[in-house]
C-alpha cells in the first residue's frame, strides 16, 4: 500500500481519536455554576421559597447549601447539629425557630430529618416545624434550605419545593425514597457514577419547573 493511501487513513484515525478525547476532556468544564442558573437567580427575588438538597453524607450538601445562601444574599441562619456554621452564618437552636430567624432571611436546616414518617408530636421541634413550614414562603418570608439524606425523612410541605437538588444517593436509603424522587435518581445516578468522589462533591444536579441539569458548586467566599 502506498504512502498516499496510508496518510489519509492515519489522518482520519487521528482526527477521530482527537475528537473522542476532546469530548471526554470537556465534561466537567462546561457545566454552569450555581449562580448562573436562572432558577437559582429567580429565588433571589421571591418573598420566600423552599429548596431541597438530598444526598448521602459527606457528598457536599452543606457546602452547596451555604453557596446557595451566599447567592441569595440574605442574612443567613442555620440549625446545624454536626458542624459549626461559617462565621457569616448565625447558628440557631431548635427551640429558637418559633421566633427566629427574622423575615427576609435564609434558614438552613442542615442534615436534620425534619419529619420522620412516624411523627412524634410530643417533640417540641416537630410542633415548631409544623407551624413554620406551611407559612415559610409568605408569612415568614424565609428561604428555607433543607438538607437530608433521604426524601422520606422530610415533610410533604418541604417536598413541595421550588428547587430540588440531588447529590449522590445514600444507597441504604434508596429503597425508602419517595417514588417521585426515586424516578429522579434514575436519571441522575449514572452521571454521578462516572464521576470521582471529588467531582461529585463539586457538582450537583438540579430539578426545577423550568430547568434540569448538572452544575458546579463553587466554595462560598467566606
Amino acid at each position: 500500500m502506498s504512502m498516499k493511501r496510508i496518510n489519509p487513513l492515519i489522518a482520519l484515525a487521528t482526527n477521530l481519536l482527537l475528537e473522542h478525547y476532546g469530548k471526554n476532556q470537556k465534561t466537567h468544564q462546561d457545566y454552569p455554576e450555581l449562580s448562573e442558573l436562572s432558577p437559582v437567580k429567580s429565588i433571589c427575588g421571591k418573598v420566600g421559597a423552599v429548596v431541597m438538597i438530598i444526598g448521602r453524607r459527606e457528598s457536599g450538601k452543606t457546602v452547596a447549601a451555604y453557596r446557595l445562601a451566599e447567592i441569595f444574599g440574605r442574612p443567613t441562619y442555620a440549625v446545624s447539629p454536626e458542624e459549626t456554621p461559617p462565621k457569616w452564618v448565625t447558628e440557631l437552636k431548635l427551640e429558637q425557630l418559633a421566633q427566629e430567624p427574622p423575615p427576609w432571611s435564609t434558614l438552613i436546616l442542615d442534615d436534620i430529618p425534619v419529619y420522620a414518617s412516624q411523627r412524634d408530636y410530643n417533640d417540641p421541634f416537630v410542633r415548631v416545624i409544623e407551624r413554620m413550614i406551611p407559612v415559610v414562603r409568605h408569612h415568614r418570608k424565609l428561604i428555607l434550605i433543607c438538607n437530608t439524606q433521604s426524601s422520606s425523612l422530610s415533610d410533604r410541605y418541604i417536598m413541595d419545593s421550588e428547587l430540588i437538588f440531588l447529590k449522590p444517593a445514600n444507597l441504604l436509603f434508596l429503597d425508602l425514597e419517595r417514588p417521585s424522587v426515586a424516578k429522579l435518581y434514575k436519571q441522575v445516578m449514572p452521571i454521578f457514577d462516572e464521576m470521582s468522589d471529588l467531582k461529585c462533591k463539586k457538582h450537583i444536579f438540579l430539578f426545577s419547573q423550568a430547568w434540569k441539569g448538572i452544575a458546579k458548586v463553587n466554595m462560598p467566599n467566606a
